[in-house]
């Protein structure tokens, strides 16, 4: 593995502070009871992997679905691009709508604004205290002339009144919106589904009912673009700029159902490695993985080092986790969640699996004296010797 890449392996690795601030640029993301650390080793953002808190929204009407109802084909959706690609029609988006759906509300009564470049309606939510998703249904005011199939927007949240950013992995506001995306409906022209989610931080969470507040002030498109002459940059198709065309402010009141979640916390561990799950939702599984630091400690010194060919030689542990029947869990792309005594977790597919089996890869290696398997987990990762291998029972 070449040291440069090392700053595109952020989603599966939480190093130490002082080694992440040397090697990547992490970009990927309630338990209300005590939980269980492990403090001595280092996190491991985990290919499965937490428990869903939601926010979610889209047009609601008695006689007509919800917005989570109408995304529970999302990921079986695909498209062609004019570059001749097919590929899925959000891949950044790995919910499990059809889990989600069943168990968000539709208000009754939904929270509409509209500018002269775009419309759109609050209609739904997921929230079990922790993750906030919410669901809008849109469209474009002119019409979508230019066949747009996705759309991605940031919004700003606020929670009685409150303003709330992501979190970083230190703790600190990252003062920037949140983002979600829209999804042109089936057989549609100008008809979109979107959804947000919401990993809301510590100090927002509420067990009760809050009033949620939404403003989108930013929705573009990354299916053609537009150039910067001046800089000779392409840029993303711009739909709607908040600060030239307004805001769209949305709000309902949101409660939370604290009941989707089931407490886990429980701990497997093998040879200094070791994985805990806290919680299980419809939404998503909450967890947290660690190695032994002297692994950290030689990946730093490689970094700071180098090596005489320029290439990583330290072992880059990663976890991959699988169900009972072999299936690989998926994580969700979304920063890490921090948790009430402040450490972090990680979130994957929420799963019903009785025991999960985790194995621990290294990065830099195709094979070792264990063995390597051929493993295609969609985003191009292959063929990673397992450094070890253990089981998590989750059953009562």
């Amino acid at each position: 593995m070449n040291m440069n890449d090392y700053k595109k392996v952020s989603d599966r690795i939480y190093p130490s502070g002082e080694c992440r601030k040397k090697v990547m640029d992490m970009k990927y993301e309630n338990n209300r009871k005590a939980i269980r650390h492990r403090p001595t080793g280092r996190i491991i953002a985990v290919v499965s992997a937490a428990a869903l808190a939601a926010c979610g929204g889209t047009f609601a009407a008695a006689s007509r679905l919800g917005a989570f109802d109408k995304l529970t084909n999302k990921r079986d959706r695909t498209v062609t691009y004019e570059s001749g690609y097919t590929g899925p029609l959000d891949k950044y988006d790995r919910n499990e709508y059809e889990k989600i759906a069943p168990n968000a509300v539709k208000f009754e009564e939904v929270s509409h604004a509209e500018n002269d470049k775009f419309s759109v309606d609050l209609d739904s939510a997921y929230y079990d205290g922790i993750e906030l998703i919410l669901g809008f249904t849109g469209e474009m005011a002119n019409g979508n002339t230019e066949g747009l199939n996705t759309l991605g927007f940031t919004a700003s949240i606020e929670v009685n009144g409150e303003l709330y950013h992501p979190k970083s992995y230190d703790g600190q506001n990252l003062m920037t919106d949140w983002w979600g995306t829209f999804v042109i409906d089936e057989g549609e022209s100008n008809s979109f589904t979107g959804s947000m989610t919401c990993i809301l931080p510590c100090e927002a969470r509420f067990d009760d009912t809050a009033e949620v507040s939404v403003k989108i002030d930013h929705i573009w498109s990354n299916e053609i673009s537009t150039y910067d002459y001046s800089t000779d940059t392409p840029h993303s198709y711009d739909v709607m700029l908040g600060h030239d065309d307004g805001r769209l402010e949305l709000s309902q009141n949101i409660t939370a159902d604290t009941s989707l979640v089931r407490q886990i916390n429980k701990t497997a561990e093998k040879d200094g490695f070791y994985f805990t799950v806290y919680s299980i939702s419809p939404a998503m599984m909450l967890c947290h993985g660690g190695y032994p630091e002297s692994y950290d400690i030689a990946m730093r010194e490689e970094i700071e080092n180098g090596t005489e060919d320029g290439y990583c030689h330290a072992v880059h542990p990663l976890i991959f986790v699988f169900d009972e029947d072999g299936n690989y869990i998926e994580p969700l792309p979304m920063n890490p969640i921090d948790m009430p005594d402040g450490e972090w977790a990680s979130a994957s597919v929420s799963t019903d699996s009785k025991t999960l089996t985790i194995k621990v890869g290294d990065k830099n290696c195709q094979s070792n004296e264990n063995g390597s398997i051929e493993f295609d987990d969609q985003y191009g990762h292959q063929s990673f010797g397992y450094i070890t291998e253990f089981t998590l029972d989750l059953s009562e």
